[in-house]
């Protein structure tokens, strides 16, 4: 049993869970004093919604585990001033359409607030890094007040889209070349940035349309829609291109003379990743087993439970490579590294699944007891390898554990249902962090073969 587990001393509180008064529950909690005060209570001591709100009380993984490149507020400043100068324009153009040429449609957009409010977020904002987020999210919705503001004018041209996509392809793809080496100097550290550089580039590729080759010149049967979004989509991707260009000065700045090519490196260990995964079955197969499985009635906890691990651990998104992950090795080693832990995950946690065949209840101190468990596993974790890399590769862990409280606070269904769907989501991300250091360590380590 563990010390958390422990009853009441002779000297605690009656253990009545009716003599302990809201308030004196929130004084145990609140507070310099919650986490001691949380860890006090014996799970399943207490009634269950008071253990449900504990459970959402205890600590989660911090919101900003996961490195990312340093942001300086001279580069903030310069998306939020970027966004300002789109946003003046489009004001300017739409102040020039007659509101009876246009269909309700097109109006509909003019008449909102270029930039959709993200204008004064980002002036707002302290952090850098939120600054940049807002003025990245409102070119957007600025580009496209511009692009229906145009048609309405009727000085549409797709030829200039079709044009500047091409551009910004080539943009894209110059710097993906640019950093194909994969050099490092600390690979925990600067493959994370290189992951972060080629995340980037993986979004541009896949929000610019009109630049492909598709047999035309330009889009025949375009729509304002289209036109308007395409236009939005443009002046994002041009932000984008300019943060990862900014991503990757940091990048070479941090390389020192020692540095050593990690291309072939980061193949391998991607290969290896997916052999190791080819010993599961696939995500079709195991939906069969579990649709002939008949003790699986979503009905029930243990069934719920087998369906929600297969959700979370079977996702094959890592398969579907389309041409906008085209030389993103990086990127692909993250995202096939992450798949594998998942698999993984889904091993531990069976066995480790404390829910059977016949059960019909599933008590709240089983949720509590798996969010404690996956926060210990988590820290230990962190402590142990803790390196930019080791956060990016966590990230889906770490969201996954956070994302147990949800159900528990938003969940609509019986409350047992939300009790068992938060605990396999804080097993599954504590199944992840364990085997961590077994997809991290191949890359991260000199020395490992």
């Amino acid at each position: 049993m563990s010390p958390d587990d422990a009853p009441p001393t002779d000297d605690s509180p009656s253990d009545e869970p009716s003599s302990l008064s809201r308030r004196q529950l929130l004084g145990l909690v609140g507070g310099a004093g919650a986490v001691g005060g949380i860890a006090w209570f014996r799970p399943t001591w207490l009634p269950d919604p008071i253990t449900d709100w504990l459970t959402t009380l205890y600590p989660n993984p911090p919101s900003n585990y996961v490195w990312q490149p340093p942001v300086s507020d001279d580069h903030a400043d310069a998306a939020v001033a970027n966004l300002e100068s789109v946003v003046e324009r489009a004001e300017e153009l739409r102040s020039r359409v007659d509101r009876d040429s246009v269909d309700e449609d097109t109006w509909f957009h003019l008449r909102t607030t270029p930039g959709g409010g993200h204008l004064d977020s980002a002036k707002e904002e302290r952090d850098a890094r939120d600054r940049l987020r807002s003025a990245t999210t409102g070119l957007q919705y600025a580009g496209e007040t511009v692009g229906y503001a145009t048609i309405a004018l009727g000085d549409d041209d797709p030829e200039v889209l079709v044009e500047r996509g091409r551009e910004l392809e080539q943009a894209i793809d110059d710097l993906a070349a640019s950093v194909s080496e994969y050099r490092v100097s600390a690979p925990g550290r600067d493959l994370a940035y290189l992951y972060s550089i080629e995340r980037l580039l993986s979004f541009t590729r896949l929000t610019v349309g009109w630049g492909d080759s598709n047999g035309s010149d330009e889009r025949a049967d375009y729509s304002a829609h289209d036109f308007a979004g395409e236009w939005g989509s443009q002046l994002q991707t041009q932000q984008r291109i300019r943060t990862a260009r900014y991503y990757r000065e940091q990048y070479r700045t941090n390389l020192g003379d020692d540095a050593t090519a990690y291309r072939d490196r980061l193949a391998d260990a991607t290969e290896r990743f997916r052999t190791d995964i080819e010993q599961y079955p696939s995500r079709g197969e195991m939906r069969t087993r579990l649709d002939e499985e008949p003790s699986l009635d979503r009905n029930t906890p243990y069934g719920v439970a087998r369906w929600e691990l297969f959700t979370l651990c079977f996702d094959d998104s890592f398969n579907y490579v389309g041409d906008y992950e085209r030389g993103l090795t990086a990127k692909l080693f993250v995202d096939t590294g992450r798949a594998l832990l998942a698999r993984r995950a889904h091993d531990i946690v069976l066995d480790a699944l404390d829910v059977e065949p016949g059960d019909t209840d599933y008590d709240s101190g089983r949720s509590f007891r798996a969010k404690r468990r996956a926060m210990r596993v988590f820290r230990r974790v962190r402590d142990e390898y803790d390196s930019p890399l080791a956060g990016v590769v966590a990230n889906e862990a770490a969201s996954i554990i956070r994302a147990g409280d949800v159900s528990l606070e938003m969940g609509d269904g019986p409350a047992w249902k939300e009790r068992v769907e938060s605990a396999v989501y804080y097993l599954v991300g504590a199944g992840m962090m364990r085997e961590l250091g077994n997809v991290v360590e191949p890359v991260v380590n000199r020395d490992a073969t």
